[in-house]
């Protein structure tokens, strides 16, 4: 059979552990994310002004079939409206990783203060009985 105290330092062990790894995973995860969202919001300008470009040649180039801008307009556009929803996307993601990864990273940390003092109070409880 396991001690008291053996049984009090797994639990800690596994309280902050089991905290510390979920923050660390999320931490890692969120980064990706933020990676990917800078990513798409540099592809989205890109093509933002690439879209910019041939409009300030030809203002109507997307609507007007027989402007010579026409089909590049429109490719253009096509990949920027493409862009735009994986830059809402991936900014989603993103906070929707960061979050738990900040809230994980605070409860890691206010339960070692918790384990800090539960184990204050534990050691001072076995003194008193011995």
């Amino acid at each position: 059979k396991l001690a008291a105290k053996t049984k009090r330092l797994l639990a800690y062990v596994g309280i902050l552990g089991g905290c510390a790894i979920l923050a660390l995973t999320f931490f890692t995860i969120s980064q990706w994310e933020k990676a990917k969202y800078k990513a798409s919001i540099s592809s989205q300008l890109v093509l933002q002004n690439k879209v910019d470009e041939l409009l300030a040649y030809d203002k109507n180039a997307i609507e007007d079939e027989t402007s010579k801008y026409h089909d590049a307009a429109v490719y253009w556009n096509d990949m920027l409206i493409d862009f735009t929803n994986i830059t809402k996307t991936n900014s989603a993601a993103y906070m929707g990783t960061a979050i738990p990864a900040y809230a994980m990273s605070m409860a890691t940390l206010i339960s070692f203060g918790l384990i800090l003092k539960h184990a204050e109070k534990a050691k001072e409880a076995e003194d008193q009985n011995i």
